[in-house]
């Protein structure tokens, strides 16, 4: 019976609420004069009252809501806790500090009383608005109204440190934390972790991620991810290994994140040698399909790791994979696709990846011109210019840094006149060039009437003239 009653109660908020809404604010008092005309033949002040404060606040209106529990204050019905931290949240999300002070202050003198679930509402709120000198304030009240900061106080101070860079001040709240007898949680160092990593302070890392294990708490995947991520990003690629083997040999189960991660941090910054050693290792052990739900992500990354070891076989299958999965491959995956085989100067092979991308519906974007404008240039410059043209057709308007690219090839290549012709076609559809642009043209037109032997070599050492 009770659980029906509780039932019926949710359906009335949300019917009030879907009102509410459909009325607009301008016309509100309309339904609350309606219920409340009348009201004690069916409901009490209570039901009532709170219906209409529950639905105010699920469709984000806090000035009506205010008013309401104006009402209920003025008729003597006590709103719930878990109403007012509701209201708290939605007036912090706001802005309005004035009426949460003044809902606080009504608590204290009026009642309920504030609990745990109100000073962690109001902590986390005033932290999402940066405002964390008052949300440490707050905790340091709670004990005077018989509250005490739990692992969720905690947690929400030392995560909004950590996200504005007081990292050393997130690790004194934890050795409070410890003083005060609540035991951390694996989010709690997970987001320290997280903040001196992202800081390249990989010692203070290790170190904690050591005393984690010291005080009998074992690292999760998330905990390992976190701090191989920050070895990679500092370029300690052996470091990252070895947390690697550690935590296979714990028996922690990588997931997806692992070996995005993996793939990504040898990819960027680790030897060609061990990237390739590590895919085909992955494949072999399992670890690929071992984790749960490869996502788009995971696919990309491991062919880009794939091409950039010139192993295009490899990254057709993976490429293959995919729909075994139930994945469609997206832009990014012909983008690497193409750029692995423009690289490696096969060129017909990057087209017929243009043309799968383009039967499937896919629009190429900026990335797709650049990379097979940058591999076409560095084979033949007249298969550029069927291509720039080609896309023209296509709709496609390359950006000035492409548009670059192409001129400065025309230049460096002695083809001068070509330069200032495409010049010229584009500023016919409007094209917006920039001040490089204009410079690469106007040496193109000194380079028709100068030696262009003699300027070549100078040339071809400016910003635009790398290959």
């Amino acid at each position: 019976m009770f659980w029906r009653r509780r039932s019926f109660s949710y359906l009335a908020q949300d019917v009030v609420s879907w009102l509410i809404a459909r009325v607009g604010a301008g016309r509100t008092n309309k339904i609350v004069d309606f219920m409340w005309r009348n009201h004690a033949m069916y409901e009490s002040d209570f039901s009532v009252l709170n219906t209409l404060l529950r639905g105010f606040m699920n469709v984000g209106m806090g000035f009506e809501a205010l008013e309401v529990l104006r009402i209920m204050r003025d008729v003597g019905v006590r709103p719930g806790l878990s109403s007012l931290a509701i209201l708290i949240r939605l007036l912090l999300r706001v802005g309005d500090y004035g009426s949460v002070w003044k809902l606080f202050n009504d608590m204290i003198f009026k009642g309920p009383r504030p609990s745990n679930v109100t000073f962690n509402v109001m902590i986390c709120g005033f932290c999402r608005q940066r405002k964390v000198v008052v949300a440490e304030s707050l905790l340091h009240l709670m004990p005077k109204f018989m509250c005490s900061p739990d692992v969720v106080t905690y947690n929400i101070l030392i995560n909004a440190c950590c996200v504005g860079g007081r990292t050393s001040v997130a690790i004194d709240w934890l050795h409070s934390m410890v003083r005060s007898g609540v035991e951390p949680s694996a989010a709690t160092f997970t987001t320290i972790l997280h903040a001196l990593c992202r800081e390249g302070n990989v010692v203070e890392a290790q170190k904690l991620f050591d005393g984690i294990q010291d005080v009998g708490i074992a690292p999760n995947a998330a905990m390992y991810n976190t701090l191989m991520d920050g070895y990679f990003k500092v370029r300690e690629v052996g470091q990252a290994s070895l947390l690697y083997e550690e935590m296979r040999r714990k028996g922690v189960s990588p997931d997806c994140v692992t070996f995005n991660i993996l793939v990504g941090g040898h990819y960027k910054y680790g030897r060609k040698e061990d990237l390739n050693r590590l895919l085909k290792d992955s494949i072999l052990s399992g670890l690929f399909l071992d984790c749960l739900l490869p996502d788009i992500f995971t696919f990309n990354i491991l062919i880009g790791g794939y091409c950039k070891t010139f192993d295009m076989v490899g990254a057709s299958e993976i490429f293959n994979k995919m729909y075994s999965c139930g994945l469609d491959p997206d832009i990014t995956t012909y983008n690497t696709r193409m750029h692995g085989y423009c690289r490696m100067r096969k060129m017909n092979k990057a087209v017929i990846i243009l043309d799968q991308l383009i039967s499937a519906g896919i629009v190429p974007d900026t990335v797709t011109y650049n990379t097979m404008l940058s591999g076409i240039c560095s084979d033949i410059l007249d298969h550029a210019m069927i291509f720039t043209a080609k896309l023209l057709k296509m709709g496609f308007l390359p950006n000035v840094i492409t548009t670059n690219m192409l001129l400065s090839h025309f230049c460096k290549q002695g083809m001068p006149e070509k330069a200032l012709i495409w010049g010229q076609k584009l500023r016919e559809i409007s094209f917006d060039f920039d001040e490089i642009s204009y410079q690469i043209m106007d040496q193109a037109y000194r380079l028709m009437q100068d030696d262009v032997e003699f300027v070549r070599g100078t040339y071809e050492k400016g910003l635009f003239m790398v290959s």
